[in-house]
């Protein structure tokens, strides 16, 4: 691999979760939905939103700010769901709160509807 800013699995997974933001915040489909097409759709063992809480938002939105800091390319640029998330210390699976909700073991906790945007 030739240097570059951000790794090789960086780039291309802070476009894919910020898509899935955009996507959700259309109302296209739910958090559900979206995870689901992408585990069956492409065989991925997480969707976007469960791979995002499993990483942690608070470090998604720093690889964002850093790659569109680097390239200037609106792919990067993070989206306003992070955003909120983050502000709201809402990391994902760390902090027990991120897209969806986690028992004290890490593991999902079902809710309907916990998340709304």
């Amino acid at each position: 691999m030739k240097e570059s800013p951000g790794i090789i699995s960086t780039r291309l997974v802070v476009p894919l979760i910020n898509e899935a933001c955009e996507i959700l915040m259309e109302g296209v489909g739910t958090m559900e939905d979206i995870d689901l097409t992408m585990k069956v759709g492409f065989g991925l063992p997480l969707g976007p939103f469960e791979m995002a809480d499993k990483i942690g938002l608070d470090k998604i939105l720093r690889w964002c700010e850093n790659l569109y800091d680097e390239f200037g390319d609106l792919k990067y640029k993070s989206s306003p769901l992070l955003k909120k998330l983050v502000r709201a210390n809402q990391w994902g699976r760390r902090t027990g709160r991120g897209f969806y909700e986690y028992n004290k073991d890490g593991v999902k906790i079902n809710r309907n509807n916990f998340f709304e945007y």
